[in-house]
């Protein structure tokens, strides 16, 4: 019985653990195939709607960039964060946009070849009217950071207050459900005690005879005046 509670103690760490280092083994591959250190990143502001919502989490692959194509969305430092500092705080929602940012998202929308043949790309947030100057215009290889090759939407919302404090409640819960009906099962598992046998019953039997009595009832050790 020990050994089969043993083995589903076992296999319940083993259940526990494999998620977690699936996590970690994913990640380190994905930072192995697409080249990036930070092969994520969560998408802020509404420029990009309906293609890519804000609060979703944008998979990064180091594209090489003379491979880049119209229509491929793509993440770059903009020309207006070289000359003024950027914004690189969190902003307060997920829907919110910096004034100079650091990094942007968006669609290329045309490829052109300065003098020297150096490659310049324009890009364009599908749900903005046009292209913003110093934003999206005059990108080069330096500016270029990677592709989006996949998003998960609203994915990044679990880092978001209140998102991320019901979970870790969630979380909390059922750590404390599964040690309570840990608990309850292995009261419930315990036998009950064994009847007693017969040769322990008559152990247990008091013989009277052997009991030593009250000398002050003891008749015998009245003297005889």
């Amino acid at each position: 019985m020990s050994s089969n509670k043993s083995r589903l103690r076992y296999l319940r760490y083993f259940l526990y653990f494999v998620p977690i280092l699936a996590i970690i083994g994913g990640y380190g591959l994905l930072t192995v195939v697409t080249q990036e250190s930070y092969p994520f990143t969560i998408v802020t502001g509404t420029s990009m709607q309906p293609t890519i919502l804000p609060g979703s989490v944008a998979l990064i692959s180091k594209e090489s960039f003379d491979q880049l194509q119209k229509g491929d969305i793509i993440v770059f430092s903009p020309q207006l964060s070289y000359l003024f500092p950027c914004d690189s705080t969190p902003t307060s929602s997920l829907t919110g946009e910096t004034s100079v940012p650091c990094f942007v998202i968006h669609r290329i929308v045309n490829i052109r070849y300065a003098a020297n043949g150096t490659r310049i790309l324009t890009t364009k947030g599908d749900a903005n009217a046009g292209s913003i100057p110093l934003i999206d215009t005059n990108i080069t290889a330096s500016m270029y950071i990677g592709k989006v090759v996949l998003q998960f939407p609203l994915a990044g919302y679990v880092t978001e207050t209140p998102y991320n404090e019901y979970i870790a409640l969630v979380i909390f819960g059922a750590l404390i459900g599964e040690l309570y009906f840990e608990r309850r099962a292995s009261s419930k598992a315990k036998p009950p005690p064994a009847p007693a046998t017969e040769p322990e019953l008559a152990d247990r039997r008091v013989n009277l005879s052997d009991v030593p009595s009250d000398p002050s009832d003891d008749s015998s050790s009245l003297r005889t005046l």
